[in-house]
């Protein structure tokens, strides 16, 4: 076993064993240990975590780490420079605030998790002035290296997440993550930056937020001002199909956590999931704003199970209100509904969002069901555009139907058209709406005209246990060079139709995540 391997196997396993990790949809707080992890065997084999006296660690510089670093003790005569870097968590022990630590090319492989903890983190920062941050190193040209997390050598086990953040002001950008027995990467701090991550083929959803330890037990100690900005995740699966969502954000998060600019697809479960349960009770507020969520209940191999939900974003559970707010997002060709309360009453605001042919699979699902409980929904919807056309197949069996939706909205809509029984109910000012009262359902509205200028998705389908034709890079073929997403003519509303002016201030009705 060379040195990287050894270090990561045995030093991480202690942290793991002193710091209880938060859960999972099943909230397992103190997750055990694997049956096959690694064991220490004697004291001597245990790398030093105290600071070390090498030129490079004490003068707060910024860090290098490789893939086979050293550890920075008695052991070698690792620095921390790019001649003589550390290993991961050694750069993470070492690092000052408002330093930076370059992660040299390469594929970081480990079998056990990567934490940032109390027990790492021995120079914690305290504002944004001493964020600190992990990216990628530069080439000759100025180009960042490319970057893996590669956990395939992980077991299915809550213990087993990739990269754990557990303190605060850690900015983590521009690598890869996979193959994590439990989550990609998990937020169990504060006001940390998650930035242009692809995490995929984890076994529990891609990204996690929620509670670092059993003991944190109210709000106040859950992660809060979490930034997620331009992630993708896909492809996510753990053997149930009930649990691997793109994002999680539930169970034990607190306020101020916000979503930007991120797609999920392809996850065996849900692309978002905002679960809040009577036994934690109500998370903080969520944000998510100028995300995809696509194709969610099967991913692009064809892995799925009957346990898999398939919604696009799920904003809540257990009719416990959370005033979550969903802006300039899209939900398509996902197996069940494209936007669901999931039982929260809200009040949650939903503003400039699109929701096309969605229920491919669950076929008396709904482009929006935001009225899950009819005596409690309460809901704010401006600008919101749900459309069908064409037909839409069943990855399960295979069958096809016209494609349609039974859209469920409550509350007040404003500039509005909700899709039910293929027939359209727009909203022209703000009005009380309710889609069980012909009174308050919507004006009907009629047109001929194909709202979009493409309806060709990105990324085909696949079936059950039949992978999909084509997978395309989805992270780089739907971002601009900044990151931010970018999907051309893919349900970018029709200049001449006249959903173009159906929208709040004479403007398109729906998303614009075009790029233009």
């Amino acid at each position: 076993m060379n040195k990287q391997k050894r270090f990561l196997s045995i030093f991480s396993l202690v942290l793991l064993l002193a710091s209880c990790q938060g859960g999972n949809s099943s909230d397992v707080s103190s997750p055990s240990s694997s049956s096959d992890s690694p064991s220490v065997t004697s004291s001597e084999e245990k790398p030093s975590t105290s600071r070390s006296s090498s030129a490079g660690t004490d003068d707060g510089t910024d860090l290098y780490v490789s893939p086979d670093g050293g550890y920075g003790n008695t052991a070698d005569d690792a620095n921390g420079t790019k001649e003589k870097p550390y290993n991961f968590i050694s750069g993470v022990s070492h690092l000052k605030p408002g330093r930076t630590m370059f992660l040299l090319e390469g594929t970081y492989f480990s079998y056990v998790p990567l934490l940032i903890n109390s027990e790492t983190d021995l120079y914690p920062a305290t504002s944004e002035e001493e964020r600190k941050t992990i990216c990628p190193a530069k080439d000759n040209a100025g180009k960042s290296v490319s970057v893996t997390f590669d956990f395939t050598g992980m077991s299915f086990n809550s213990a087993n997440r990739g990269i754990s953040i557990n303190t605060d002001y850690w900015t983590l950008k521009d690598v890869e993550v996979k193959g994590a027995g439990d989550n990609g990467v998990y937020i169990g701090g504060n006001h940390n930056i998650v930035e242009h991550l692809d995490i995929h083929d984890c076994q529990d959803s891609g990204l996690q937020l929620g509670r670092k330890a059993s003991d944190c037990n109210t709000m106040d100690t859950w992660p809060s001002y979490n930034l997620i900005k331009n992630v993708t995740s896909h492809d996510n699966h753990d053997p149930s199909g009930e649990d691997s969502d793109g994002f999680a954000c539930k169970l034990t998060t607190g306020v101020g956590n916000v979503f930007d600019g991120c797609i999920s697809y392809n996850n065996v479960d849900d692309g978002w999931d905002l679960y809040a349960k009577a036994e934690t009770g109500p998370i903080g507020p969520v944000t998510i704003e100028n995300c995809i969520a696509f194709n969610n209940g099967i991913t692009s191999y064809g892995v799925g199970t009957q346990n898999s939900d398939g919604n696009g974003f799920k904003l809540g559970g257990e009719t416990i209100a959370v005033a979550h707010i969903v802006k300039n997002c899209i939900a398509f060709h996902n197996l069940a509904t494209g936007f669901t309360d999931n039982s929260n009453p809200g009040t949650i605001h939903i503003e400039n969002c699109t929701s096309f042919n969605n229920g491919t699979r669950d076929w008396d699902a709904a482009n929006i069901d935001m009225c899950r409980n009819t005596a409690t929904s309460l809901n704010y919807y401006k600008n919101i555009f749900s459309y069908c056309s064409g037909d839409r197949k069943d990855p399960i069996t295979g069958n096809s139907t016209i494609a349609n939706s039974k859209d469920r909205y409550k509350g007040t809509a404003d500039h509005s058209l909700f899709y039910c029984g293929n027939s359209m109910l727009y909203f022209l000012d703000a009005d009380v709406c309710n889609f069980d009262d012909d009174d308050y359902a919507g004006t009907p509205f009629e047109s001929d005209v194909s709202p979009f200028v493409s309806v060709t998705s990105p990324q085909p389908q696949a079936s059950k246990d039949v992978e999909a034709s084509v997978h395309n890079d989805i992270h780089h073929l739907l971002r601009d060079e900044n990151g931010a997403i970018k999907l051309g003519d893919f349900l970018k509303i029709n200049p001449s139709s006249p959903f173009a002016t159906m929208g709040a201030d004479g403007k398109a009705l729906g998303a614009d995540l075009s790029g233009d």
